[in-house]
């Protein structure tokens, strides 16, 4: 029983020894000249990183489909995707540079939307290559090919 409590305790001492180290650390590293710059850009482009991840994934999974028309399909919705999010990462660099323009406040207003959308591309072009590929047999049709 003793272990079981000393084992309760050193996980959440350990919780608070990480919490502690991780603010002893951005305290520090937000003293560097120029760090919270970098800080924000990186914020700023980590769904931009996401979504390219997920374009080069289910650009591997094309090669994998078997349906001509998925794939002319998913490769249209992954050329589509790439070229939102190449020009939103643009704009939201602008905006990061402090470019005055008035089209770049409506996309600061508006920039969500932009993002909202690529999820979209990403989701239909998921279902697109799931829709070229055959029917997957249940428990019971994958039964009787055994037997």
């Amino acid at each position: 029983m003793l272990l079981i409590i000393g084992s309760f305790i050193g996980l959440i001492l350990l919780i608070a020894l990480f919490f502690f180290v991780f603010r002893l650390f951005s305290i520090t590293v937000f003293y560097i000249p120029g760090f919270d710059l970098f800080f924000q850009y990186t914020i700023t482009a980590i769904p931009y990183l996401l979504f390219f991840a997920a374009y080069y994934y289910l650009y591997n999974k094309i090669k994998l489909s078997k349906s001509k028309v998925a794939k002319i399909i998913a490769r249209l919705l992954l050329l589509m995707g790439c070229i939102i999010g190449l020009f939103t990462l643009f704009l939201s660099t602008a905006i990061f540079f402090h470019v005055k323009n008035d089209a770049l406040r409506l996309f600061e207003d508006n920039g969500h939307y932009a993002l909202i959308a690529q999820i979209i591309i990403i989701f239909i072009t998921a279902a697109t290559l799931a829709s070229g590929d055959e029917k997957e047999k249940d428990w019971k049709e994958r039964r009787k090919a055994e037997l």
